[in-house]
């Protein structure tokens, strides 16, 4: 998407970005949010600061889609660094011109304390991407260490935002507290005909199954290894990622498909090399344990795959949007964490007609251009700031319907009990 030149607005409020470890996004669903949202909010003439990480042992002040980029250098201490980052960054955010400083993720949150204390009168604005604390790759420590960063991003913001109505209604139960949500967002892309990322892979279109993200325990990858390698069938299973930060699990993954030629690792890939996978593989499978509103099955979607996912509440939220007259209206979720369950899945969806197929990769293409529109997300949360800094103007955002679910029961349209 091509945007005006950036010209800075000095009516609009300052936004300073703690909680992305990089602009552009190399990986990670919080960055490739921030990208996406904040370049259109440049665009919008806001000025927006984000806090990243330098490649080097410098600090680095650039430029990328209008948003400046503050890099700074990090240590990679395993466990540390992104706590450490977060708290150089929420001191340089705090000590900035910015009128509204803007956490993202529950661990940053835990340094919203500081902006509240040093500046009271500064507007704070938080977006959960999901319960971090959950994820298995922490330590106990660790945990609650981001347990207690939940915390604050439930009573220190002057605004919270979930990407799932599912965090939504956890944040309400659990804290007494309201958010609103605004979900992710997805552009629809052009495909790419089979190349050299095929070529050098050696995959054929249609010849594969895919899985997009990173490389570590929440994403229940292992399961999906097992699973694929009960499998009779001559397709591959792509798994497109990598994790610097788990390197054992990395490994494990490695050694369960040791035995399997029909499993490619392939790393990172990104652009035209990204597009591509996307556009010719058969489906896309994820078989999380843990996500907020995963950006990874949109961008799937975005590009007319069937898509096959576990039954966390996040994916159901997604595939209850699932509408007749395609039958069935979306693959059924297989059990979180089954083994059994998601080769049985595997099964059925290798089971279904090439027309079947075709039909419910249209319906994943009509669902991302109905209900999720990263132009939508952008208006919503420049209301948010725009309220925020006006008490005239309502904080509410006035969401369109590509970001609010239907109301009709999850399970009973995605056939999960």
């Amino acid at each position: 998407m091509q945007f005006s030149p950036y010209k800075p607005e000095p009516s609009l409020p300052r936004i300073a970005v703690i909680g992305s470890r990089n602009l552009p996004a190399n990986y990670g669903g919080v960055e490739t949010a921030c990208e996406n949202l904040y370049t259109r909010l440049a665009a919008k003439k806001f000025r927006v600061a984000a806090y990243c990480r330098s490649d080097d042992w410098a600090l680095r002040r650039t430029s990328y889609g209008g948003v400046t980029v503050i890099g700074f250098p990090m240590p990679n201490l395993p466990g540390i660094s992104t706590f450490l980052h977060c708290f150089i960054a929420t001191l340089l955010a705090t000590f900035s011109k910015a009128e509204i400083l803007h956490f993202h993720a529950q661990g940053p949150a835990l340094f919203s304390l500081i902006p509240r204390l040093l500046t009271p009168k500064r507007k704070i604005v938080f977006t959960c991407h999901g319960r971090d604390w959950q994820r298995p790759r922490w330590g106990r420590f660790a945990k609650w260490v981001i347990r207690l960063g939940e915390r604050c991003s439930a009573f220190i913001p002057d605004y919270r935002i979930t990407v799932s109505d599912d965090l939504r209604q956890y944040y309400q139960s659990t804290y007494s507290v309201q958010a609103s949500r605004i979900s992710n967002g997805v552009d629809i892309p052009e495909k790419v005909g089979p190349g050299r990322c095929l070529s050098k892979f050696a995959l054929a279109k249609n010849g594969y199954l895919l899985f997009v993200g990173r490389l570590v325990p929440e994403k229940g990858i292992e399961n999906l290894i097992e699973a694929f390698n009960g499998l009779k069938t001559g397709l591959k299973l792509v798994i497109v990622g990598d994790s610097p930060e788990t390197p054992d699990y990395v490994n494990h993954l490695k050694a369960l498909a040791h035995d399997n030629p029909r499993v490619v690792f392939t790393s990172y890939l990104r652009g035209r090399d990204l597009a591509e996978v996307y556009s010719n593989a058969l489906a896309y499978v994820s078989p999380s344990l843990l996500e907020g509103n995963p950006i990874t099955v949109l961008e799937a979607m975005s590009y007319g795959l069937p898509v096959l996912l576990s039954d966390i509440p996040p994916h159901l939220e997604i595939l209850s949007l699932f509408l007749p007259p395609v039958e069935p209206a979306a693959l059924p979720a297989f059990a979180t964490g089954s083994v059994e369950s998601c080769r049985q899945a595997l099964e059925a969806l290798l089971s279904l007609e090439p027309c079947q197929m075709e039909a419910l990769g249209q319906a994943s293409l009509s669902v991302v251009r109905e209900y999720f529109d990263w132009d939508v997300v952008a208006n919503a949360t420049q209301t948010v700031y725009l309220g925020l800094m006006n008490p005239a103007v309502s904080t509410q955002p006035k969401l369109a319907a590509s970001l609010v679910a239907p109301a009709r029961t999850v399970q009973e349209k995605v056939g999960v009990s």
